[in-house]
Protein backbone atom coordinates (compact mmCIF):
# COMPACT_ATOMS: atom_id res chain seq x y z
CA UNK A 1 0.00 0.00 0.00
CA UNK A 2 1.59 3.03 -1.40
CA UNK A 3 1.54 6.64 -0.07
CA UNK A 4 -0.78 9.55 -1.48
CA UNK A 5 1.72 11.24 -2.73
CA UNK A 6 2.02 12.96 -6.34
CA UNK A 7 5.11 10.53 -7.73
CA UNK A 8 2.20 7.56 -6.35
CA UNK A 9 -0.59 8.94 -8.39
CA UNK A 10 0.95 10.17 -11.30
CA UNK A 11 0.37 6.46 -12.80
CA UNK A 12 -3.25 6.74 -12.71
CA UNK A 13 -3.85 10.34 -12.91
CA UNK A 14 -5.67 11.55 -16.31
CA UNK A 15 -6.53 15.15 -15.15
CA UNK A 16 -5.74 18.00 -16.66
CA UNK A 17 -5.63 20.29 -13.95
CA UNK A 18 -6.44 18.35 -10.69
CA UNK A 19 -3.73 17.17 -8.74
CA UNK A 20 -0.86 18.15 -11.37
CA UNK A 21 0.35 20.30 -8.55
CA UNK A 22 0.68 18.88 -5.22
CA UNK A 23 1.57 19.33 -1.53
CA UNK A 24 2.06 16.52 0.57
CA UNK A 25 2.51 16.61 4.27
CA UNK A 26 2.55 14.07 6.99
CA UNK A 27 1.32 16.45 9.34
CA UNK A 28 -1.09 19.86 9.15
CA UNK A 29 -3.27 21.69 11.09
CA UNK A 30 -5.87 21.59 7.93
CA UNK A 31 -5.40 21.36 4.56
CA UNK A 32 -7.77 23.72 3.90
CA UNK A 33 -5.87 26.29 5.32
CA UNK A 34 -2.77 25.77 3.23
CA UNK A 35 -4.72 26.13 0.43
CA UNK A 36 -6.13 29.25 0.86
CA UNK A 37 -2.26 30.29 1.85
CA UNK A 38 -1.10 29.20 -1.12
CA UNK A 39 -4.25 30.20 -3.36
CA UNK A 40 -3.27 33.70 -2.42
CA UNK A 41 0.58 33.73 -3.56
CA UNK A 42 -1.37 32.89 -6.92
CA UNK A 43 -1.05 28.50 -7.42
CA UNK A 44 -3.03 27.22 -10.51
CA UNK A 45 -6.83 25.68 -9.82
CA UNK A 46 -6.73 22.01 -9.35
CA UNK A 47 -3.60 22.45 -6.74
CA UNK A 48 -3.93 19.58 -4.29
CA UNK A 49 -2.94 19.50 -1.02
CA UNK A 50 -3.31 16.10 0.76
CA UNK A 51 -2.27 15.55 4.52
CA UNK A 52 -1.77 12.17 5.91
CA UNK A 53 -3.27 13.61 9.23
CA UNK A 54 -4.80 17.32 10.44
CA UNK A 55 -4.43 18.46 14.10
CA UNK A 56 -7.10 20.87 13.34
CA UNK A 57 -9.42 18.65 10.53
CA UNK A 58 -13.14 20.29 10.80
CA UNK A 59 -16.05 19.76 8.72
CA UNK A 60 -19.43 21.51 8.35
CA UNK A 61 -20.37 23.70 10.88
CA UNK A 62 -16.81 23.81 12.38
CA UNK A 63 -17.12 19.73 13.63
CA UNK A 64 -13.69 18.22 14.28
CA UNK A 65 -13.06 15.33 11.86
CA UNK A 66 -11.20 12.24 13.04
CA UNK A 67 -8.28 12.43 11.04
CA UNK A 68 -5.57 8.89 12.06
CA UNK A 69 -2.62 9.29 10.39
CA UNK A 70 -1.84 7.40 7.65
CA UNK A 71 -5.32 5.28 7.22
CA UNK A 72 -7.00 7.55 5.69
CA UNK A 73 -7.27 10.26 2.98
CA UNK A 74 -7.79 13.86 4.00
CA UNK A 75 -7.58 16.32 1.17
CA UNK A 76 -8.29 20.24 -0.40
CA UNK A 77 -8.70 21.44 -3.97
CA UNK A 78 -8.18 24.86 -4.98
CA UNK A 79 -10.94 25.94 -7.81
CA UNK A 80 -11.61 29.30 -9.60
CA UNK A 81 -15.24 28.18 -10.72
CA UNK A 82 -16.37 30.45 -13.77
CA UNK A 83 -19.97 30.46 -13.04
CA UNK A 84 -22.58 33.02 -11.01
CA UNK A 85 -21.41 33.02 -7.35
CA UNK A 86 -25.40 32.35 -6.61
CA UNK A 87 -23.95 28.83 -8.02
CA UNK A 88 -21.62 27.55 -5.54
CA UNK A 89 -23.77 25.59 -2.91
CA UNK A 90 -24.22 23.28 -5.92
CA UNK A 91 -20.50 22.19 -5.88
CA UNK A 92 -21.09 20.31 -2.42
CA UNK A 93 -23.79 17.89 -3.86
CA UNK A 94 -21.35 18.10 -7.22
CA UNK A 95 -17.83 16.67 -5.24
CA UNK A 96 -20.54 14.34 -3.35
CA UNK A 97 -21.39 12.79 -6.50
CA UNK A 98 -17.41 12.81 -8.04
CA UNK A 99 -15.79 11.29 -4.96
CA UNK A 100 -18.67 8.41 -5.30
CA UNK A 101 -18.08 8.02 -8.58
CA UNK A 102 -14.07 7.52 -7.81
CA UNK A 103 -14.61 5.27 -5.43
CA UNK A 104 -16.65 2.97 -7.16
CA UNK A 105 -14.55 3.01 -9.79
CA UNK A 106 -12.00 0.45 -7.61
CA UNK A 107 -15.06 -0.70 -5.30
CA UNK A 108 -17.86 -1.22 -8.40
CA UNK A 109 -20.16 -3.42 -5.97
CA UNK A 110 -19.98 -1.65 -2.81
CA UNK A 111 -23.49 0.13 -2.04
CA UNK A 112 -22.79 3.53 -1.64
CA UNK A 113 -25.65 6.20 -0.93
CA UNK A 114 -25.38 9.85 -0.86
CA UNK A 115 -26.97 11.93 2.12
CA UNK A 116 -28.12 15.15 1.57
CA UNK A 117 -26.49 17.70 1.52
CA UNK A 118 -22.99 15.95 0.58
CA UNK A 119 -22.32 12.78 2.55
CA UNK A 120 -21.38 9.10 1.61
CA UNK A 121 -23.13 6.48 3.67
CA UNK A 122 -22.82 2.88 3.62
CA UNK A 123 -25.01 0.62 5.58
CA UNK A 124 -26.48 3.62 7.80
CA UNK A 125 -22.90 4.47 8.50
CA UNK A 126 -20.71 7.89 7.35
CA UNK A 127 -17.78 7.16 5.83
CA UNK A 128 -17.03 11.04 4.25
CA UNK A 129 -16.94 14.49 4.91
CA UNK A 130 -17.30 17.58 2.23
CA UNK A 131 -16.32 20.73 3.26
CA UNK A 132 -16.83 23.93 0.62
CA UNK A 133 -15.36 27.60 1.19
CA UNK A 134 -15.62 30.52 -0.65
CA UNK A 135 -13.79 33.59 -0.66
CA UNK A 136 -13.52 36.85 -3.39
CA UNK A 137 -9.71 37.06 -3.65
CA UNK A 138 -9.02 40.83 -5.27
CA UNK A 139 -6.72 39.28 -7.64
CA UNK A 140 -8.35 35.77 -8.85
CA UNK A 141 -12.12 36.42 -8.15
CA UNK A 142 -13.78 33.74 -6.90
CA UNK A 143 -11.84 30.97 -5.01
CA UNK A 144 -13.53 28.19 -3.25
CA UNK A 145 -11.44 25.65 -1.54
CA UNK A 146 -13.17 22.04 -1.58
CA UNK A 147 -12.08 19.74 1.39
CA UNK A 148 -12.16 16.13 1.61
CA UNK A 149 -12.09 13.29 4.33
CA UNK A 150 -12.62 9.78 3.13
CA UNK A 151 -12.21 6.78 5.79
CA UNK A 152 -10.75 4.33 3.57
CA UNK A 153 -8.56 2.01 5.88
CA UNK A 154 -9.69 2.16 9.69
CA UNK A 155 -10.64 -1.03 11.85
CA UNK A 156 -13.72 -0.64 13.70
CA UNK A 157 -12.00 -1.25 16.78
CA UNK A 158 -9.87 2.19 15.51
CA UNK A 159 -12.89 4.25 15.71
CA UNK A 160 -13.01 6.25 19.04
CA UNK A 161 -16.47 4.41 20.82
CA UNK A 162 -18.52 7.61 20.15
CA UNK A 163 -18.06 6.84 16.75
CA UNK A 164 -18.04 3.32 15.81
CA UNK A 165 -22.30 3.19 15.92
CA UNK A 166 -22.22 6.20 13.16
CA UNK A 167 -19.43 6.17 10.83
CA UNK A 168 -17.51 3.51 8.73
CA UNK A 169 -15.08 3.06 6.52
CA UNK A 170 -14.04 1.50 2.90
CA UNK A 171 -11.89 -1.34 4.83
CA UNK A 172 -14.98 -2.34 7.17
CA UNK A 173 -17.84 -2.09 3.98
CA UNK A 174 -15.60 -3.97 1.46
CA UNK A 175 -13.49 -6.09 3.53
CA UNK A 176 -9.92 -4.98 1.88
CA UNK A 177 -7.60 -2.99 2.26
CA UNK A 178 -7.11 0.11 -0.72
CA UNK A 179 -3.78 1.56 -1.96
CA UNK A 180 -4.39 5.32 -1.34
CA UNK A 181 -2.51 6.54 -3.82
CA UNK A 182 -4.52 4.69 -6.87
CA UNK A 183 -8.17 5.26 -5.08
CA UNK A 184 -6.94 8.99 -4.80
CA UNK A 185 -5.95 9.35 -8.35
CA UNK A 186 -9.30 8.17 -9.52
CA UNK A 187 -11.41 10.45 -7.29
CA UNK A 188 -9.04 13.07 -8.58
CA UNK A 189 -10.52 11.75 -12.02
CA UNK A 190 -13.75 11.58 -10.93
CA UNK A 191 -13.67 15.31 -9.62
CA UNK A 192 -12.28 17.05 -12.66
CA UNK A 193 -14.75 15.43 -14.90
CA UNK A 194 -18.02 16.21 -13.01
CA UNK A 195 -16.55 19.98 -12.35
CA UNK A 196 -16.37 20.31 -16.22
CA UNK A 197 -20.11 19.47 -16.68
CA UNK A 198 -21.18 21.67 -14.34
CA UNK A 199 -19.35 24.65 -15.33
CA UNK A 200 -21.15 23.63 -18.95
CA UNK A 201 -24.04 23.27 -17.17
CA UNK A 202 -26.89 25.72 -16.00
CA UNK A 203 -27.55 23.68 -12.97
CA UNK A 204 -27.65 20.32 -11.17
CA UNK A 205 -30.42 19.15 -13.48
CA UNK A 206 -27.94 16.98 -15.59
CA UNK A 207 -26.76 15.39 -12.37
CA UNK A 208 -30.14 15.08 -10.88
CA UNK A 209 -30.60 11.37 -11.80
CA UNK A 210 -27.31 9.77 -10.46
CA UNK A 211 -28.33 11.58 -7.24
CA UNK A 212 -31.75 10.33 -7.08
CA UNK A 213 -30.26 6.32 -7.40
CA UNK A 214 -28.18 7.04 -4.60
CA UNK A 215 -30.37 9.27 -2.51
CA UNK A 216 -31.09 7.24 0.94
CA UNK A 217 -33.51 10.21 1.76
CA UNK A 218 -35.76 10.00 -0.81
CA UNK A 219 -39.04 9.10 0.79
CA UNK A 220 -38.16 9.13 3.90
CA UNK A 221 -39.98 11.02 7.21
CA UNK A 222 -37.10 13.32 8.31
CA UNK A 223 -36.60 16.32 10.95
CA UNK A 224 -34.42 18.75 9.50
CA UNK A 225 -32.26 21.17 12.85
CA UNK A 226 -31.65 24.64 11.99
CA UNK A 227 -30.33 27.14 14.39
CA UNK A 228 -33.59 29.25 14.77
CA UNK A 229 -36.17 26.15 14.15
CA UNK A 230 -37.14 22.17 13.27
CA UNK A 231 -38.69 21.39 10.05
CA UNK A 232 -40.18 17.82 9.67
CA UNK A 233 -41.76 16.23 6.59
CA UNK A 234 -41.31 14.20 3.80
CA UNK A 235 -38.17 14.09 1.31
CA UNK A 236 -39.81 14.51 -2.06
CA UNK A 237 -36.06 15.29 -3.99
CA UNK A 238 -33.56 17.64 -5.04
CA UNK A 239 -34.60 21.15 -6.68
CA UNK A 240 -32.23 21.63 -9.72
CA UNK A 241 -29.90 23.91 -7.25
CA UNK A 242 -29.57 21.66 -4.79
CA UNK A 243 -31.50 22.55 -2.52
CA UNK A 244 -34.11 19.90 -0.39
CA UNK A 245 -37.10 19.55 -1.92
CA UNK A 246 -39.81 18.58 1.41
CA UNK A 247 -43.67 18.09 1.27
CA UNK A 248 -44.37 19.51 5.15
CA UNK A 249 -47.24 17.61 7.64
CA UNK A 250 -49.92 20.01 6.64
CA UNK A 251 -48.83 18.51 2.53
CA UNK A 252 -47.36 21.64 1.55
CA UNK A 253 -43.95 21.86 -0.22
CA UNK A 254 -40.98 23.83 0.94
CA UNK A 255 -37.06 23.78 -0.33
CA UNK A 256 -34.22 23.35 2.79
CA UNK A 257 -30.87 24.75 1.48
CA UNK A 258 -29.30 24.23 5.05
CA UNK A 259 -29.48 21.67 8.38
CA UNK A 260 -29.05 18.62 9.80
CA UNK A 261 -30.62 15.72 9.03
CA UNK A 262 -31.88 13.19 10.96
CA UNK A 263 -34.17 10.09 10.51
CA UNK A 264 -35.16 6.65 11.44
Amino acid sequence: MTAPTQKNILPWLKTRSFGQRMVYEKCIPSSNRSVLELAGTGEPEGLLVVAESQTAGRGRQQRSWFSPPDKNLYFSLLLRPVVPPARLPELALLMALGLRKGVLALLPDLPIGLKWPNDLWIDGHKISGILCESEQHPRYGFQVVVVIGLNVNCSKDEFPPELQKIASSLEIASGAKLDRAHLLAEILNSLEGYYHRWQQAKDLLPFLPEWESADILKGKHITITQPAKTITGTVLGLAPDGRLRMQLENNTETLISCGDTAFR
